[in-house]
């Protein structure tokens, strides 16, 4: 899975890339091409389950919980 979602957080411009892992994807934070943070690791049985349940896509939902994550400071980024 290549795909990349673009965000901008207090003034920077970010990009989550998804990581394809064994039986998961890893969402990692970019800037500028570089690596940032692990951000989440979203299973492909949790994946799964959140279409059975209705979601049209649960990686962009990761991605929003991310973003929302980001706002809180519960996802510190370096400098």
């Amino acid at each position: 899975m290549n795909r990349q979602f673009e965000l901008t957080h207090r003034g920077r411009a970010l990009a989550v890339r998804v990581r394809p892992i064994d039986d998961a994807w890893e969402l990692w934070l970019y800037e500028n091409g570089r690596e940032l943070a692990l951000a989440d690791v979203l299973s492909i049985d949790d994946a799964t389950l959140a279409r059975r349940n209705g979601s049209a896509d649960p990686v962009a939902d990761a991605v929003s919980r991310i973003r929302l994550r980001l706002d809180a400071g519960e996802i510190r980024l370096p400098s």
